[in-house]
């Protein structure tokens, strides 16, 4: 169908409809109750913050009545809306009608995107779409089927630590009780879903090829004002969700959690590349201590990485302390590969905290060499293909050991930031 404004409709199959008759009791949450102005205004304006000026592509994935599609297109961006019900998208159209911009919308499911729409895009939103999924890195990747390289995601989800906080408040002990360990809840959509933890987040991210980097908190404090609040003090409570949702510990107890990340290239990008970018963003100290006439380029990296079989790996522990273990490695592809045994403590870590710190030195005082990396990390827990595919022969090679015998996870981690010294004693005599 096409609005006044040029929105269209275009219609797939789909399965049974569970919002069906929620579409208008939810858009005016947005307008109608504090807590929905706060998700909205606070949300849209990080996405702002990260997008580059408009036009932009623009795929808004479970994007029901177009509360963030209309404001892109408002300034200037082409809007598609991807949604499996036919009642949401009517309101989006009415919404985008009212607001004289143009909305393209298209029924159907996110899982099936890369069928529906047609990308690249410069940008996504997901918002509470995974928590309803039962695959979502599934979902995730039909995402990345339709993303240019580089393109920002935009991902809203249940925040699982914080699930207890609103039964708590409404004095439902029994069903705060419940959710500190049952990720499982309805919420007042009345629609059973499953909550997730930053953790879980940015490593389905990280599976689906996308990297995460930035995350914040949403309805920390705002979470059940259901009233409309006189807009001096609304305005005084969006400030202290927005403050808070960027702090530890409040961010990670807010409501909903909103974790902005980056389409990873289809072509691996280059330590050294990552390198560039790191000390563009580095403070003056780290460029100091790090110069760039003493960096190792591509060619160094790799003759010092391809030295040292061994590497000081940095994990956090669930508690908040450090743990660090000397591990074994490959590199493949930009990336680097750790085989584990069962039960090892940075197994247990990554699964809460799926980042990691690495430090490969050789040399001491003056003539050190040395590089630092930091990256998302996943954890693949069932690396039976990946060795028979390519790392165990990597790992005979390079360190004369079958790993097969005892690898029962393989760590990947993605490098975020580098940092390297020592160009000069990398290739002195003895080095």
């Amino acid at each position: 169908m096409t609005g006044r404004a040029g929105t269209r409709l275009h219609c797939a199959d789909v399965g049974e409809d569970p919002f069906a008759g929620k579409a208008d009791w939810f858009d005016r949450g947005y307008t109608e109750t504090s807590h929905g102005r706060a998700r909205l205004e606070i949300v849209l304006e990080r996405i702002l913050a990260a997008l580059p000026e408009a036009p932009l592509r623009v795929l808004d994935a479970g994007g029901g009545t177009g509360a963030f599609a209309i404001p892109l297109a408002r300034r200037g961006d082409d809007v598609t809306v991807l949604d499996r019900s036919e009642e949401w998208l009517g309101i989006a159209g009415q919404r985008a009608d009212e607001a004289g911009v143009n909305l393209r919308l298209v029924h159907g499911d996110v899982e099936d995107a890369p069928r529906q729409v047609a990308g690249p895009f410069d940008a996504i939103l997901c918002h509470t779409v995974l928590i309803y999924a039962d695959d979502p890195v599934g979902v995730l990747h039909a995402l990345r089927e339709v993303a240019a390289d580089g393109a920002l995601l935009s991902s809203l989800e249940k925040n699982r630590p914080g699930l207890p906080l609103r039964p708590a408040r409404a004095g439902d002990f029994d069903e705060a009780l419940r959710v500190l360990t049952d990720p499982i809840a309805a919420g007042r959509l009345g629609i059973p879903n499953r909550a997730l933890s930053l953790g879980e987040l940015r490593a389905a991210l990280l599976r689906a090829g996308w990297v995460a980097i930035d995350a914040a908190g949403v309805r920390v404090f705002s979470d059940g004002v259901l009233e409309a609040l006189p807009e001096d003090r609304h305005q005084v409570l969006l400030e202290l969700d927005r403050r808070a949702g960027r702090r530890d510990p409040w961010r990670r107890v807010g409501r909903l959690l909103h974790v902005l990340a980056r389409a990873v290239p289809e072509v691996p990008e280059t330590l050294a590349a990552v390198q560039s970018r790191s000390r563009a963003t580095a403070s003056p100290a780290t460029r100091e201590a790090f110069p760039e006439d003493g960096s190792l380029d591509d060619d160094d990296l790799a003759t010092l990485l391809g030295r040292r079989r061994y590497l000081t790996l940095a994990t956090t522990r669930p508690d908040g302390r450090p743990h660090a273990a000397m591990v074994g490695f490959c590199v493949r592809d930009g990336r680097f590969w750790i085989p584990s045994m069962a039960g090892a403590a940075r197994l247990r870590n990554l699964a809460h905290e799926p980042a990691a710190s690495l430090v490969v030195s050789e040399g001491e005082g003056d003539d050190h060499v040395v590089v630092l990396i930091e990256g998302e990390a996943v954890v693949h827990a069932d690396p039976g293909a990946m060795l028979r595919d390519w790392l165990a022969d990597a790992w005979r090679e390079r360190h004369g050991t079958d790993p097969t015998s005892w690898t029962a996870a393989v760590i990947e981690v993605l490098p975020t930031k580098v940092l390297s010294y020592g160009r000069d004693h990398l290739h002195a005599p003895g080095g």
